[in-house]
């Protein structure tokens, strides 16, 4: 299933903030390092280019339609390529609703919702055979963020719940967002910094939730993304672009050179440090370690250096919970108690 055209939304003076932003964050950018972003990034040129001194009607309709262009690759999954291909190849479309179908069984499990089943007692009181829409009820009585699915864009593909489109990246959000808040009560955590965050979906929904100062951190045209997709779903007054006067109540967006501007009592990645070169990784834990109460991080470790490393060869003694990510199959979900 895909979404329909979206309502008309005057964005224009979003568009006109985000501009300006990115012209900063890009001159403040020290560079990718021996990372995938470079190639990455590399490759969309031609958003760089409308962003950094190109005609505002292309600007917009870059940032208003991600799946006429690539400026989502990486981070998202709506974009010119993926959507010609889920529109032509079934395999691939009836794949990706199964991976979100299972996503959202994991999710109502790990969050308590339903019950898990037990293959070492099949027979012993198995948990009720549910449809994720029904899974989705059961959802939205426990997480403290309303269960809906914001598409502010044309193309973006999913299930359908509740009328709405249900994409796999907002299901793993949710998840995140459900840990963030629930760690973030346990400890105190009254603010919260997300290291490489992804188009901002967490960010949402833990806002959703009451963690109204967040601040993300972020390369910068994946900053200019977020800023475009929060400005449109939680309303353009709720986020503050790098250059402009922080005000209490909206989530901050800033490049890595501005990682000092932001309040982190926990700091938060998932799917990022295990990408970036290891010495950019090294500096975001560093500052974690120096400013945060706990760090959470959900990553993979199929790459050259583990989350778990770096902490250990920085601060050995650091209390630190490691599982098994329960919503994405090959993560490691670990959460470092730093003070």
């Amino acid at each position: 299933m895909f979404t329909g055209k979206p309502e008309n939304f005057d964005d224009a003076r979003l568009v006109a903030r985000i501009r300006p932003a990115y012209e900063k964050a890009v001159a403040s950018f020290p560079g990718y390092g021996a990372s995938q972003w470079e190639t990455l990034d590399g490759s969309k040129k031609d958003v760089h280019a409308a962003l950094l001194g190109g005609r505002d009607d292309v600007a917009t309709q870059i940032l208003r339609d991600p799946a006429s262009n690539e400026l989502f690759l990486g981070f998202d999954l709506v974009g010119k390529e993926r959507t010609a291909r889920l529109r032509q190849d079934e395999g691939s479309a009836t794949w990706e609703q199964n991976m979100i179908g299972a996503a959202i069984y994991r999710l109502s499990g790990a969050a308590g919702a339903t019950r898990i089943e037990n293959p070492e007692g099949v027979d012993h009181y198995p948990p009720p055979l549910l449809s994720s829409q029904q899974h989705m009820d059961e959802l939205a009585k426990v997480l403290p963020f309303p269960v809906n699915f914001p598409n502010p864009y044309e193309n973006e593909f999913g299930i359908e719940i509740n009328g709405q489109v249900a994409q796999l990246r907002s299901v793993y959000a949710m998840y995140q967002a459900y840990k963030t808040v629930t760690v973030a009560g346990i400890t105190g955590c009254k603010s919260v910094m997300e290291i490489g965050a992804g188009l901002g979906r967490s960010a949402y929904y833990s806002y959703m939730a009451g963690i109204t100062n967040y601040s993300i951190i972020d390369i910068p045209l994946t900053c200019a993304a977020q800023a475009y997709f929060l400005g449109r779903v939680l309303g353009e007054e709720k986020v503050c672009l790098f250059g402009e006067e922080p005000k209490a109540g909206a989530v901050r967006i800033l490049p890595p050179a501005a990682i000092g501007e932001a309040e982190c009592d926990m700091t938060v990645n998932a799917d990022s440090f295990t990408e970036m070169d290891r010495g950019v990784a090294e500096g975001y834990i560093d500052h974690a370690l120096a400013k945060s109460k706990v760090l959470y991080s959900n990553n993979h470790e199929v790459n050259s250096f583990t989350v778990n490393e770096i902490i250990r060869s920085r601060r050995p003694d650091t209390m630190t919970m490691r599982n098994i990510s329960p919503i994405r199959t090959g993560y490691i979900e670990e959460i470092a108690f730093i003070r």
